[in-house]
């Protein structure tokens, strides 16, 4: 099964990495991650500043919180730490897929 992800409010190399690591890890998920624009995305990947100030309509979808590692986790159901680790990158994927209709 393939899902749709869009990074938003992340740095170009913060979402870079980010893109980068997923064509690393599908294959080691149960479902294929593909990015997308926000319209049509299945799950959204917003920076921790960003999460409080989503666009109207977009918080019907599900959030990746993404926080500095040096920070306190933000209170959200998905949250991923940056830098990126490739295991708890599956373990979000999964959690949120899992989550998902269908």
């Amino acid at each position: 099964m393939n899902r749709k992800i869009s990074v938003s409010g992340l740095t170009h190399d913060s979402a870079s990495a980010f893109v980068s690591m997923m064509g690393i890890i599908n294959g080691r998920c149960s479902v294929i991650w593909e990015n997308a624009d926000p319209g049509q995305a299945d799950v959204l990947l917003v920076a921790a500043s960003e999460a409080r100030h989503l666009p109207a309509g977009k918080g019907d979808k599900p959030c990746i919180v993404v926080y500095p590692s040096s920070q306190n986790r933000p209170n959200a159901p998905f949250t991923l730490s940056h830098p990126f680790r490739a295991m708890n990158m599956i373990r979000v994927l999964e959690d949120v897929a899992r989550a998902l209709p269908g």
